[in-house]
């Protein structure tokens, strides 16, 4: 609904600021009405009074006109009931001989009075449901009456015929709802019924309750909350008490929700959409407690308006199957013709299949959220003749498109060219059945001839692209979609048409075909649009296998397939989630249980293989602690662990921008600092595997031409988009980026600012549930040499940000990276403690064998001196504990010295002394 339509165009009396009741009495200026407002031509408002003794008196008249229709609707049984009765005493046939009607008797007379009653009384009950208390249907292309700025003067003025009281487009149950309110707010005492004493009273109703399960909440929870925001405030006062402004716009909100929805009558959920609309609110004037309800049970006006519309869906679904059923038993049973027109379309019906009678049946499911499409393919027909052509992705809605025209022309909400027309759908798989391309040209023209002779035909064609490449096999022969190009150059009748990009550019781009269509491209679904389409398909789904959706499952199947699955389109991607979340709850929880948020990101998690579902108490524990972690395999460096950690929990917690990835950080330092040793540790602890991390060694990308090799070329796919896309949860180090070509270096920009990279193939790859890690060794003597004059790091940092950086890196690259990390170099100590960590990896291995391993204080000091260099850092030094310990244990495993129980012991010196366990 558009939102700024109803907000602007209010018409609020100054007088009583819109409560009908100025100085305890009805408001002359408005007439008791407080608020108009703007629909289409004519002006609304609510109309109905409140006060206590109009209420006891509609209470009274509505009593009343119950016993009436109840005593009119006995007296039509009597009659009937004198009827049988007479025909039980003289017999059936009696009715068919002349003396029965020639011969005068009270039974009759009283019978044919009982008749005209039953007239009446369908008279009355007719009335109570005639089309002039029903709300306003929607105007195609219709717009609000003006601009002009009115008050109630200039309302009253108007013909009648420009006013509408809405208060008779209610349903009884509604118009109960609001007298319940005004009366409940009279028990407490309270000098004005605000939305929370409405919110109090819709609670009671089953429809709060089926809207409130499908959103996961307690029913009874929420309705002791709210019970208990109504009694904090009582006050003893006297008199009736007044609707305030927001309850008085609330009732005409409402109306615009079912003016919206095409609906006959205003129901309770159109009131708690209004009611739950905070923008259309005066919060300022008058507050009330049903913004921190909202808040507190997570509701919002969308996800409120989400679930009403599927429930309506679902409603008119069931209706429209009910509709059909009856409607079957007296459809033909021979061979109609479907056109129903006056010219016969044999050809035509054989090779197709008739939209607009799948629409009028109902069969279609409702078309949503591309009414921009729908519009543009009116105007395309209202200004040419020319074809509309229909270009999206595979699974983003094309046919969906069709099925809504084909809706929108039975409902005649179309231009006037349009209409009492059919949409019939041409089957090309059919149409080259069976025959060579000769045969296809000739059935093809054929058909066209039926469509113009009958001229109430529009035709689509799904899949257009596939009409080319078919010809009679001569020289001289013209491809399928040229003799179709040729048919609708014409402008005989209105085409529509589908394709994808890729298919667009080779088969119709270009080409005859080309040129006698307007392309219309079909984005993919905004997210709540998506929403609206999974509630509308999830029926079936829950049919099938015995389950419920919660709002939650099918918000969370939309919202993170949109951020972790790349390769699809809403909303085929969302159908696939929510379709394996119900087999799955199915399976693993039985019938009748509720597929929930939970559900679904579990099936995600197991798809994209990213982690989504809700922290566990055991990961969460992980990550509040995961310094000491990553300290268990990294040395000192505490300002790059600390910077990586913050970026870590702050992504699981889904406290970081989306559009970025994880964290993008450049690792500074020596070489053997230990820059890709965290990187492997972080891939370890966070992704869970070690190979989890790709990297790149970027000295081989010292050639401007070599983007091609990470992005792809052609038909080849790139070495970093590709691994990448079949990987999206990893980490990613660029090794030595220094040494890359500037041109790759630009390349990144995009990759740290958007979270994306298009490959040569025109995919998207999503970096978003990336860490990327770029190592360089550049500024590395500068950092040896601050550390020597005892600079700290933080100083250093800035020092190479302002100064050494800007020789190797353009500004952009290094403002768009989330960290630039200096590692320090090693002292002593750190190479002791970095081969304790490698010495016991070694121990590890051998406790496997059920050998024990011990190294000697001395001996681990000796290992870091010899595997230590003040050039490589302590690189050399895995080298070294595997010549001195691996390969001599090795050797000793091989020539059966040590066995399993026994005890190794490394001294100084390289002396290994074995202690043999005891015989047993």
């Amino acid at each position: 609904m558009n939102k700024d339509n109803k907000k602007n165009n209010f018409i609020i009396c100054p007088e009583c600021n819109g409560t009908g009741i100025n100085a305890g009495k009805k408001c002359l200026k408005c007439k008791g009405v407080g608020v108009a407002l703007y629909l289409q031509d004519k002006v609304i408002y609510y109309g109905a009074s409140f006060n206590s003794a109009h209420i006891l008196f509609d209470k009274i008249v509505r009593r009343i006109e119950i016993a009436f229709n109840v005593v009119l609707g006995l007296i039509g049984l009597a009659g009937i009931l004198s009827l049988i009765y007479y025909g039980y005493q003289y017999g059936a046939l009696y009715f068919l001989s002349l003396e029965y009607w020639l011969t005068p008797s009270p039974l009759k007379l009283f019978f044919w009075f009982s008749l005209l009653v039953d007239l009446y009384l369908y008279y009355r009950l007719d009335q109570e449901s005639s089309q002039k208390n029903k709300v306003l249907p929607k105007q195609y292309k219709s717009s609000l009456s003006s601009n002009e700025i009115l008050d109630f003067d200039t309302i009253w003025q108007l013909k009648k015929s420009k006013l509408v009281d809405v208060s008779k487009s209610y349903t009884e149950e509604s118009k109960k709802a609001i007298q319940a309110a005004f009366e409940l707010t009279k028990h407490f005492g309270h000098d004005r019924a605000l939305r929370v004493h409405l919110f109090a009273i819709l609670t009671q109703f089953d429809a709060s309750a089926i809207i409130l399960a499908r959103l996961g909440v307690n029913f009874e929870e929420f309705k002791k909350k709210v019970s208990k925001y109504i009694t904090k405030n009582i006050i003893n006062r006297g008199g009736d008490p007044v609707l305030s402004l927001n309850i008085h716009k609330i009732l005409l909100i409402a109306y615009l929700e079912a003016h919206e929805n095409n609906d006959k009558k205003v129901d309770l959920m159109d009131i708690i959409l209004a009611l739950a609309d905070p923008e259309q609110m005066d919060l300022r004037s008058e507050t009330d407690d049903v913004e921190e309800l909202l808040i507190e049970f997570d509701l919002t006006y969308q996800k409120l308006k989400n679930v009403v519309q599927w429930l309506r869906i679902q409603k008119r679904l069931k209706e429209n199957m009910t509709q059909f059923k009856a409607k079957a038993r007296y459809k033909p049973k021979s061979g109609l013709d479907r056109a129903m027109t006056a010219i016969a379309t044999p050809i035509l019906d054989q090779f197709s299949e008739d939209l607009t009678l799948q629409a009028k049946y109902g069969h279609l499911f409702p078309c949503i959220g591309r009414e921009t499409e729908i519009e543009t393919i009116f105007r395309i027909f209202e200004g040419s003749r020319d074809g509309g052509l229909l270009i999206g992705s595979q699974g983003v809605g094309r046919t969906a498109i069709l099925h809504g025209v084909a809706q929108r022309m039975v409902e005649e909400d179309v231009p006037e060219s349009l209409q009492d027309k059919r949409l019939v759908v041409l089957d090309i798989a059919k149409l080259l059945a069976g025959v060579d391309a000769s045969g296809a040209e000739q059935r093809l023209l054929m058909l066209a001839s039926e469509i113009i002779r009958s001229g109430n035909i529009v035709l689509a064609v799904e899949n257009l692209h596939n009409l080319s490449g078919i010809t009679a096999g001569n020289q001289s022969s013209l491809d399928l979609s040229e003799v179709f190009a040729q048919i609708l150059g014409r402008h005989q009748f209105y085409c529509l048409a589908t394709t994808t990009p890729p298919e667009y550019s080779k088969a119709v781009e270009g080409r005859n075909l080309g040129s006698v269509f307007q392309r219309v491209d079909v984005k993919e679904l905004e997210v709540n649009d998506a929403i609206l389409v999974l509630e509308a398909k999830s029926g079936p789904i829950e049919y099938q296998n015995q389950v419920y959706f919660s709002y939650n499952a099918i918000e969370k199947a939309v919202t993170l397939s949109s951020q972790y699955i790349h390769d699809r389109m809403l909303p085929e991607k969302g159908l696939a989630i929510i379709e394996q979340a119900a087999i799955m709850v199915k399976k693993e929880k039985g019938e009748n249980k509720v597929v929930t948020g939970e559900d679904v990101a579990t099936i995600v998690s197991n798809i994209s293989n990213v982690p989504v579902n809700k922290l566990s108490e055991k990961e969460s524990e992980k990550l509040l602690h995961l310094e000491d972690k990553i300290h268990e395999r990294m040395v000192d460096q505490e300002e790059a662990v600390n910077i990586v950690a913050a970026s870590l929990r702050r992504a699981r917690a889904n406290l970081r921008e989306g559009k970025r990835p994880i964290a993008s950080l450049l690792f500074l330092g020596p070489t053997g600092v230990g820059k890709t040793e965290l990187a492997k540790t972080v891939a370890d602890i966070y992704f869970g595997n070690e190979k989890a991390m790709i990297r790149i060694d970027m000295s081989e990308y010292q050639e401007k031409n070599s983007i091609s090799r990470l992005i792809g070329q052609g038909e080849t796919p790139g070495q970093l988009t590709e691994t990448v896309r079949k990987n999206p949860f990893s980490l990613v180090l660029f090794d030595e980026v220094e040494k890359a070509h500037p041109d790759v270096l630009n390349l990144f920009l995009q990759m740290m600012d958007d979270g994306r990279l298009t490959d040569s193939l025109g995919r998207t790859i999503d970096f978003t549930n990336t860490i990327i890690i770029m190592t360089s060794n550049a500024g590395a003597q500068f950092i040896q040499d601050e550390i020597k004059k005892g600079s700290t790091i933080q100083t250093i940092k800035e020092s190479l940000i302002d100064n050494e950086l800007k020789e190797t890196y353009r500004p952009e690259f290094i403002n768009r990276l989330d960290g630039v990390v200096v590692f320090k170099p090693l002292s002593m100590t750190d190479v002791i403690k970095i081969a304790r960590i490698l010495i016991d990896k070694v121990i590890k291995n051998l406790e496997e064998k059920g050998i024990t391993f011990e190294v000697t204080d001395s001996a681990v000091s000796e290992l870091a001196e010899l595997g230590f260099d003040p050039k490589y850092g302590a690189r050399p030094l895995r080298r070294v504990i595997q010549n001195k310990i691996d390969d001599e244990l090795a050797k000793l495993l091989l020539e059966n010295k040590i066995k399993r129980r026994d005890k190794v012991v490394l001294d100084t010196g390289g002396e290994i002394k074995i202690v043999k366990a005891d015989e047993l």
